[in-house]
């Protein structure tokens, strides 16, 4: 009885151990979707908001997965990474690759936000987090601020921008606007 018992449960434990893979699996496979998802809405976002607002000399921004083998103790693992790629032009038309280092703080910003709005989408926070908040854009001009509150508008059921008044002159009448508290 007591070697029956230990075979019976060694097949449940076989069964358990099946189940747990199959979810391990399930999980690895999720990780990898939402960071494809995360790449996607990156590219795409960033490629309309630099058509949007248009830096002078600044072609495109983009995020490459990529899996490099590293090293983790004794064994070599492979892991995905995010490479960031900016392309510049000269005025001659010469495109040229940068660094995020060679971008004004401006760009940097813009980078930042757009980041964040693909990992707000990507892990679907929106469905659970209606409301987005923008504070700190004193760095971006006010007219590009109004192309990026436009853009943002469409993703986040209540977007909250806190602007200096100056910048927020470039908003629409359409927003509603809080000026005293």
């Amino acid at each position: 009885e007591e070697i029956e018992a230990m075979i019976e449960s060694a097949d449940d434990l076989r069964t358990e151990r099946e189940t747990l893979v199959e979810e391990l699996t399930d999980k690895r496979t999720k990780i990898d979707q939402i960071e494809q998802e995360g790449v996607d809405q990156f590219n795409d976002h960033m490629d309309t908001i630099l058509e949007i607002i248009g830096y002078d000399n600044l072609d495109r921004i983009w995020i490459e997965r990529v899996e490099r083998t590293v090293k983790e103790g004794r064994r070599k693992v492979d892991r995905t990474a995010f490479d960031l790629h900016v392309v510049r032009s000269t005025e001659s038309g010469t495109a040229y690759e940068a660094t995020i280092d060679h971008l004004s703080e401006s760009e940097r910003e813009v980078t930042g936000l757009v980041f964040a709005l693909a990992g707000y989408l990507a892990h679907n926070l929106h469905e659970a987090v209606p409301f987005m908040l923008l504070d700190s854009l004193e760095a971006i001009d006010a007219d590009r601020i109004a192309a990026l509150v436009d853009h943002f508008a469409e993703y986040a059921d209540y977007l909250v921008v806190a602007l200096l008044e100056e910048d927020a002159q470039a908003l629409s009448d359409d927003y509603h606007y809080v000026t005293d508290i």
